[in-house]
């Protein structure tokens, strides 16, 4: 993909005033009965994750190094003067920077800007910039890529304030929508009130409370149930899980091609690098990111506050320390209904050893009900039980990885 220019295609104003047009339209399309009888925190809630903007954050950037061509002049002049072209050997270097967050936020110009910004390529979840060069110079590179990440940085910054202004005013935007609702509610109760012909009543729509999924894998934030008893409770579909576990597990291919790159990572960085690809496959039904932190080394998806999806990202230290990152795992759990895994990475030691001891380790654990089966030699699955209610069952993935040091 060819380079273009960045920060200039979109005006942030009108993507925001798209986005508050969207949440009004969406909430006035709502009968009274529906949009009154919501919880208006839990509404507010369901706004945020569904119209706000995620400014993206920039991981650490490597560089990929090939062959191409390119075309010169026959006789050493312009080639755009018309002279004839010849095709020569040349060294492509291409900048790729990982990062987490909405891409389409690259293209968007905020209310300061400058009238040259920086030109580069978006793609699943990377930013990239090429330089084309016959002869290579390291120096020249090197100056060329820090601009690069100079001038992103500088317009990611410019978008910022635009951005957390919108996101920090969607709750006052549903509170202003639901107020005016009930005012003119009201007002029609007293003009019904005072009619001496009977008002013909009008059933509210009936509605449930789920975590519905579509292709690109579309991860979905639907609307609060109206309170009419106990609130239902979302869900991750088996299918979208086993989706995201073998997302999880084509990591380790990239790590296996590039040990080197990964040699020296903690567990928080390491777990960076699986945000990426997930976000770059999954997405919320209006934000791009809907994998987020939640501690320093788990991934989570968090409807209201509450995780439908946990990935808990550890080394291998011992059998101990594996049980207690159970226990801490079902610490997370909130709703009946959560999907678990532990990535397991192994640095240094003795692979088929770790392997071993992983089903005898969960298998002795408190709230174990059953083992589920082996996929390849590296994902083990179980069935759990929660501590404060063995009645409820959970499903936990344990998926082990070889990463090398830097000195294996």
């Amino acid at each position: 993909m060819a380079d273009e220019i960045l920060f200039y295609k979109f005006d942030l104003r009108q993507i925001i005033e798209e986005r508050r047009a969207n949440l009004r339209s969406e909430l006035d399309g709502k009968s009274d009965s529906v949009l009154l009888n919501m919880d208006l925190g839990a509404l507010k809630d369901y706004a945020i994750k569904k119209y706000e903007l995620s400014l993206p954050v920039l991981g650490t950037p490597i560089v990929d190094e090939g062959r191409t061509k390119i075309a010169v002049g026959r006789y050493g002049g312009d080639p755009e003067y018309g002279e004839p072209t010849v095709q020569v050997d040349a060294h492509r270097y291409t900048l790729e920077v990982p990062f987490d967050g909405d891409d389409t936020l690259f293209y968007a110009r905020g209310s300061t800007y400058n009238l040259n910004p920086p030109r580069g390529a978006v793609r699943a979840g990377i930013l990239a910039t090429t330089i084309v060069q016959r002869t290579p110079d390291a120096a020249a590179l090197n100056q060329t890529f820090d601009k690069f990440l100079l001038e992103v940085n500088e317009h990611l910054k410019w978008l910022k304030g635009d951005i957390d202004d919108w996101n920090s005013s969607i709750p006052k935007e549903v509170g202003e929508i639901v107020f005016a609702r009930r005012q003119r509610a009201e007002q029609a109760g007293i003009v019904a009130s005072g009619l001496k012909f009977q008002i013909k009543k009008r059933e509210g729509a009936a509605s449930t409370y789920a975590v519905p999924v579509s292709q690109r894998k579309k991860i979905t934030y639907q609307l609060p149930a109206v309170k009419t008893g106990g609130p239902p409770e979302p869900s991750l579909s088996d299918d979208i899980y086993q989706d995201i576990l073998e997302t999880l597990k084509q990591m380790s291919q990239v790590m296996e091609r590039s040990p080197h790159a990964y040699a020296t990572m903690d567990e928080e960085t390491l777990r960076f690098q699986f945000l990426i690809p997930l976000n770059a496959k999954f997405e919320g039904e209006a934000r791009a990111e809907v994998f987020n932190y939640g501690g320093k080394t788990d991934i989570l998806i968090t409807v209201q506050g509450k995780n439908v999806f946990v990935g808990e990202c550890k080394f291998w230290s011992g059998a101990k320390v594996l049980s207690e990152t159970v226990d801490q795992v079902l610490g997370y759990i909130a709703w009946r209904d959560t999907k678990c895994a532990i990535l397991l990475f192994n640095r240094n030691r003795n692979f088929s050893n770790v392997l071993a001891q992983i089903k005898p380790v969960l298998e002795r654990h408190a709230q174990f009900v059953s083992f589920d089966g082996l996929k390849g030699e590296t994902e083990f699955s179980f069935t759990f039980k929660r501590i404060d209610d063995p009645a409820r069952l959970l499903k936990l993935t344990v998926l082990a990885f070889d990463i090398p040091a830097q000195n294996a």
